[in-house]
């Protein structure tokens, strides 16, 4: 009962989007962000800092062997601030990307692109997340991708991705339902492994 209701609450999300896309003409988003480039050289930032970033559009924790490695030059990920990873070629048809939606700084590997909204007045990051986690925005990173050894979806490529962007006051409200439901999918994940171990 919980899972269908968990459903119900990404149909509307998605609806709304599909609706929009009809209604509203898009924009590019790269005139609403910018790159950005901390790096960790004072070393403030430790191993427990630390992350990768999955295609589920998620911080992870690193799968490195981090044992003698300096920190120093690794990027920091602040609070309401994307990371992805350029490299398409072996990520099947996803997109390794992320959004730190809490509230301390990540550290993540240099070879990684990070950026985040440059006007929040006009796009919110959370609307942006959300977008990113729909499998057409995967589709197009893959068909935009380009190289031989390997293919990459750079920063001009992130750019020139189109997404309607209706009013502000519009955007806050979507972004709420989907916050709720992804924090109704983490409870209906923690039920499950209850439920689990009951049985």
């Amino acid at each position: 009962v919980y899972q269908s209701r968990l459903d119900s609450l990404k149909t509307v999300c998605d609806g709304y989007i599909d609706k929009l896309q009809k209604e509203t003409k898009p924009q590019k988003i790269g005139s609403f962000i910018e790159l950005r480039d901390e790096r960790n050289s004072e070393g403030k930032y430790t191993l427990d800092f630390l992350c990768g970033i999955s295609t589920d559009k998620t911080f992870i924790d690193t799968k490195a062997n981090m044992d003698g490695v300096s920190l120093q030059s690794y990027k920091v990920v602040n609070p309401d601030e994307f990371a992805y990873v350029a490299d398409t070629s072996r990520r099947g048809d996803k997109m390794a990307l992320a959004y730190n939606d809490g509230d301390i700084p990540l550290l993540i590997s240099s070879i990684y692109t990070t950026f985040r909204v440059s006007q929040p007045e006009v796009l919110l990051s959370g609307f942006l997340a959300m977008y990113f986690h729909r499998p057409e925005f995967d589709r197009y990173a893959r068909f935009c991708s380009w190289g031989s050894a390997r293919e990459t979806f750079d920063w001009s490529e992130m750019c020139d991705v189109e997404i309607p962007i209706p009013s502000i006051n519009i955007q806050r409200d979507i972004v709420n339902i989907y916050q709720c439901y992804i924090e109704r999918q983490r409870i209906a994940a923690q039920m499950k492994e209850q439920i689990k171990a009951l049985c």
